[in-house]
């Protein structure tokens, strides 16, 4: 499933705002279309972040794409709340990941070049030109974060700078190098949790020790999380002290939890009766966890993206009408693509 993930997707994807109004007794509603100013990209967002390259905080959009609000942009596009601009020539393939790195835009995915300069699959955005990272990957970047001051990628390259690395990889600002032995199959999501690296994806093992789906890094080794997940692992972040974990599984150390399950540094536990099909991104906003993903068929209760305020499930308006892939909060807004 996590490989059929990564397929073009051939329907018109959508950028979307849900903005909480200032009157308190009205709810959050969603804002898209080019009557509120967002015109939207002509494929899917598959990543979203905010970055300042000096000229203030934009909303920047990776994913499959050759225009986003009919401006050329291969792939990449900034958003500065009124108007969708390029970053120079764009990207030549799919982006998966964006993360922010000692004051540059990082970009991962399935390109192999920017403006004619080879990438391979790894690249860094300084406001004005795209720079390549040491040689990138040998194969596509599906996760990106910081963590102890170093760039983490994780995806399904086994070569990072030329140097084994399986699935995942350090970058200090000047080399690659692998994290032990690495998983022994792809990293689809990271995130730091409790001074650890999480990684969470379709791997087995992490470091040669057995971890279902998801396994920390102390620094030295690779530990698993209990018994892991059931199947893949595609989103991770932080939530209320515990680490929340999204994807196909049905089952989180061994106890049912329907493709969401939460970490308290001992065990894991269901949030609720989960979700009916797989989470794909979370993020946090307005105090409470957001989920996005393949849940949910229009008109149901949780159309592809839900809340969670620590007890219950609640929706987001009513929703989308085809599966969520990327979460970010820009000028206090939700954003979803």
């Amino acid at each position: 499933m996590h490989r059929q993930l990564s397929t073009t997707l051939l329907y018109l994807a959508m950028v979307a705002v849900v903005r909480t109004p200032a009157a308190a007794q009205c709810p959050p509603e969603w804002l898209y279309g080019p009557d509120q100013g967002l015109l939207g990209l002509d494929g899917p967002a598959f990543a979203l972040t905010v970055y300042d390259d000096g000229s203030g905080p934009a909303l920047y959009a990776g994913g499959h794409f050759p225009y986003a609000g009919h401006v050329a942009a291969d792939n990449i596009a900034r958003w500065d709340g009124t108007s969708w601009a390029p970053l120079a020539g764009g990207l030549s393939d799919d982006v998966r990941a964006l993360t922010i790195y000692n004051g540059e835009l990082i970009a991962g995915g399935d390109f192999a070049s920017a403006d004619g300069v080879t990438m391979n699959h790894i690249a860094r955005w300084d406001g004005t030109s795209w720079a390549p990272l040491a040689g990138g990957m040998n194969q596509h970047v599906s996760a990106l974060t910081v963590h102890n001051g170093e760039l983490i990628a994780g995806g399904g390259f086994t070569t990072a700078g030329g140097v084994s690395a399986n699935y995942i990889a350090r970058w200090d600002g000047t080399t690659w190098a692998a994290l032990g032995s690495g998983t022994n199959d792809s990293v689809l999501a990271l995130t730091g949790h409790n001074g650890e690296l999480i990684a969470g994806g379709a791997f087995t093992t992490a470091g040669g020790v057995s971890a279902d789906r998801i396994a920390r890094w102390d620094g030295a080794n690779w530990a698993a999380l209990g018994s892991g997940t059931n199947d893949s692992v595609f989103a991770l972040t932080g939530y209320n002290g515990e680490l929340i974990a999204g994807g196909a599984f049905t089952t989180a150390g061994g106890v049912s939890a329907d493709h969401i399950a939460r970490w308290d540094g001992t065990t894991w536990a269901p949030l609720g009766s989960g979700l009916i099909d797989h989470v794909l991104v979370l993020t946090v906003y307005n105090g409470e966890l957001i989920a996005g993903g393949y849940f949910g068929v229009a008109g149901g209760p949780f159309d592809y993206i839900a809340r969670w305020d620590g007890n219950t499930w609640a929706p987001l308006g009513s929703g989308m009408d085809d599966h969520v892939r990327a979460l970010t909060v820009y000028n206090g807004e939700l954003i979803a693509g």
